[in-house]
């Protein structure tokens, strides 16, 4: 009840809820790997084969990658792959521009569903 009557403790909740929104939506977006698909370490001085990735090469994250497969923290089934091993070295200033990107996208989309729905209410009045 404290917070429908109180506008600033509104407020401040709602850019809560957007933010701890926004964590969620980047730590989703670890699902989105590129490239895609690494089966195998790319050795060598010939061009990577599909499936194969050098070391470093696959990260994970959007729209800005913030992890990527650490060199020499993975074990060897896990070199060239972005695996759970790998969080642990994830870039934190890409994490916060994610969670920027992503919070400030949901405010603009609250802001304009907010918007739509006051100018329908005038329409009606």
């Amino acid at each position: 009840m404290a917070v429908r009557s109180n506008p600033f403790a509104r407020r401040v909740t709602l850019i809560a809820l957007t933010i701890l929104t926004g964590i969620g939506l980047t730590l989703a977006s670890l699902r989105y790997k590129q490239p895609a698909i690494c089966q195998e370490l790319c050795t060598g001085a010939q061009p990577c084969q599909v499936g194969q990735c050098k070391f470093g090469e696959q990260r994970a994250g959007f729209p800005i990658p913030f992890v990527r497969d650490a060199e020499g923290g993975s074990p060897t089934s896990g070199w060239g792959k972005v695996g759970a091993e790998d969080y642990f070295y994830a870039d934190l200033r890409g994490f916060a521009l994610n969670v920027a990107a992503y919070s400030l996208a949901l405010g603009l989309f609250q802001r304009l569903v907010g918007w739509l729905l006051r100018s329908l209410q005038g329409r009606r009045l």
